[in-house]
């Protein structure tokens, strides 16, 4: 056979393959015909990333990353660009310089890659936390299920789905549920914004996402145009509504700061240019502890 029909024939054959393996129906991934992934399992591995952040202090690691003298490190005289970070974040946002009319820099210095922590949340209603007993507590059926707006049997199910897809596994030493977080990023930056594309909506109230959400508006936003938001009618701002990677989003993120970090990063990957993107994926490495 010519080399030029093998590999025609070889590149049919993968198109085939991926074609079974990998499809979009009704919002779930698909093996063949055995559903494999959920929107809401990308919501529950999330979530359990975000305990295992909380956990770790995740977030003072990156704050001594971002120290106050080294934000100016890669500062541009020109009045649009102006303040930045270092660190992992710092190190794709060296290489933003002024040639996008549609990303700016604003002023304030950024402590820490993910923000404010004095003004995080997109909403104007206090959401009581429900107390646990022992940090193990969280990752019970019942806490997730409390804190995800999902039932015992959903979170079960997800949980099944995940360890299948091989996302998930269980620590060694305490038996708990343990995210592959390095894999769940790859799912985040190159699979989520085809699998749970975007589609702009009306104008309403909601929840800023994405570059919008406060803690992240510091760092990098896009320069004029309505703000994307998760509808929620107690939210802070009005702009263009997005529909979240699950119904439930917007409840979750309320009693989870961590959590609602996540999805507004996950948000600006889904809706963002490269530019965005390649910011976004940096500072979700870094608050994921991903190396």
């Amino acid at each position: 056979m010519p080399a030029s029909s093998l590999a025609t024939k070889n590149f049919l054959d993968y198109l085939i393959s991926t074609k079974r393996m990998l499809s979009t129906i009704h919002g779930m991934w698909t093996r063949g015909e055995k559903p494999v992934m959920k929107s809401q399992d990308i919501l529950l591995l999330f979530k359990m990333t975000s305990l295992h952040a909380q956990e770790e202090n995740l977030f003072g690691r990156m704050e001594l990353e971002s120290t106050s003298e080294h934000v100016r490190n890669i500062l541009n005289p020109e009045p649009r660009w102006l303040a930045s970070v270092s660190g992992p974040v710092g190190e794709v946002l060296s290489q933003l310089l002024p040639n996008d009319e549609d990303t700016v820099f604003r002023p304030q210095e950024l402590d820490s890659p993910m923000g404010d922590s004095d003004r995080w949340e997109g909403w104007s209603d206090v959401v009581p936390s429900t107390p646990v007993t022992s940090w193990s507590e969280n990752y019970s059926l019942r806490a997730l299920s409390a804190s995800l707006g999902l039932s015992k049997s959903e979170v079960s199910n997800a949980m099944a789905r995940c360890r299948n897809a091989g996302l998930l596994t269980s620590d060694f030493d305490t038996g708990l549920p343990k995210v592959n977080r390095r894999e769940l990023l790859k799912v985040a930056e190159h699979a989520l914004k085809y699998f749970f594309p975007v589609k702009p909506g009306a104008i309403v109230r909601g929840i800023p996402t994405g570059f919008a959400a406060p803690a992240l508006s510091k760092s990098l936003k896009s320069a004029g145009g309505l703000i994307p938001v998760w509808p929620d009618p107690l939210g802070s701002e009005r702009g263009q509504s997005i529909e979240p990677l699950y119904k439930t989003v917007p409840e979750a993120v309320k009693i989870d700061r961590t959590l609602y970090h996540y999805l507004a990063l996950v948000d600006a990957i889904r809706v963002g240019g490269p530019r965005e993107c390649g910011v976004a994926v940096n500072i979700l490495k870094a608050g994921m502890g991903v190396k």
